[in-house]
């Protein structure tokens, strides 16, 4: 099952290092590009847990571009 997910399961799921969760129930997970500059872009700026977050998308969360 493919699912869309927007800023909001990325950032908490992260904090609580539990990220690997929406791997586990879904086979594609696609992000909007708008979501990947919130939470990887911005989320540096601000110290957030973007480096998880980062290192997801390069894995395995799909963008659309």
């Amino acid at each position: 099952m493919t699912a869309v997910s927007n800023a909001g399961p990325l950032i908490h799921l992260a904090k609580i290092g539990r990220l690997s969760l929406l791997k586990e129930i879904f086979n594609e997970i696609i992000i909007p590009r708008t979501v990947k500059v919130e939470v990887v872009d911005k989320g540096k700026e601000k110290g957030a847990l973007s480096e998880a977050i980062e290192e997801a998308i390069k894995l395995w969360l799909e963008k659309f571009e």
